[in-house]
């Protein structure tokens, strides 16, 4: 129930944050503050309470949608690899949103900020391929505002252009190894997935897919020329870890799959 809880939190508050006035700074500032805080503090009783002597996932949750459309579920949970990240995202998100509490535009950075942290703690726990892919491309929304809107250099516009479509269409050939994996197992549940027996030939070409992937959204070469052209004009210094992390969640599950 942890992880639903931290789901829940986040998830309200960003609606409380939609009905705070832009004029009441110092009550955004202290409950987006809060709000980090107390996910912080539920990530951290995941990290201490997480059993490493298991290889199985724990705090595994899921929640039927009633439906037996592409027979997917929202299954969540953790293993030895993605708990340290859980922790990492929501120490992140705090130590950025405390750095943002002078901002001139404090509720539109808190918002986008919780927003991202919801999206990647999600990232980290869902067990399920396709879920992760919509999750993980929903975090260019709040990237999008955070360097496009809210950022403090010239060409920034231009920048979060750059950045969302470059990273978007470069993920069109995950999608389409996702489609092969679906088409094979029947299923995009990571604990179905690792119990099916691809052929070499299938699981070199699936690699290479998903290698091609992490290239693209981690900058690497002789992909790194447009998306380092992009980050490099796009936000401030408070923001840059956070942004640089978000790209290097790719690298995560590519080590996981």
């Amino acid at each position: 129930m942890i992880l639903s809880t931290i789901f829940s939190v986040l998830f309200v508050s960003l609606i409380i944050l939609l009905f705070i006035p832009h004029t009441n700074s110092k009550t955004v500032q202290i409950f987006s503050l809060s709000v980090s805080g107390l996910v912080l503090i539920l990530s951290s009783c995941i990290l201490s309470g997480f059993d490493f002597n298991q290889s199985l996932y724990q705090y595994v949750e899921t929640f039927s949608l009633g439906l037996n459309i592409l027979n997917i579920d929202f299954n969540f949970g953790l293993d030895g690899l993605s708990v340290y990240f859980f922790f990492l995202t929501a120490l992140l998100i705090f130590l950025c949103v405390l750095f943002s509490w002078d901002s001139d535009k404090n509720k539109e950075h808190a918002f986008n900020l919780i927003l991202l942290e919801l999206l990647l703690l999600l990232v980290f726990s869902v067990l399920d391929l396709l879920l992760f892919y919509v999750f993980f491309e929903a975090i260019l929304i709040p990237m999008f505002f955070l360097v496009g809107f809210l950022g403090s250099r010239a060409r920034k516009i231009r920048a979060a252009f750059l950045l969302f479509f470059y990273t978007l269409f470069g993920s069109l050939l995950m999608l389409i190894g996702l489609i092969y994996i679906y088409s094979k197992v029947g299923s995009l549940n990571m604990e179905y997935i690792c119990s099916f027996n691809f052929t070499e030939f299938e699981q070199k070409c699936l690699w290479i897919a998903f290698f091609f992937i992490l290239c693209v959204k981690n900058t690497h070469v002789p992909f790194s020329h447009l998306v380092t052209r992009s980050t490099r004009r796009s936000t401030n210094n408070r923001f840059s870890a956070a942004r640089r992390y978000t790209f290097e969640t790719r690298c995560i599950w590519f080590f996981k799959i």
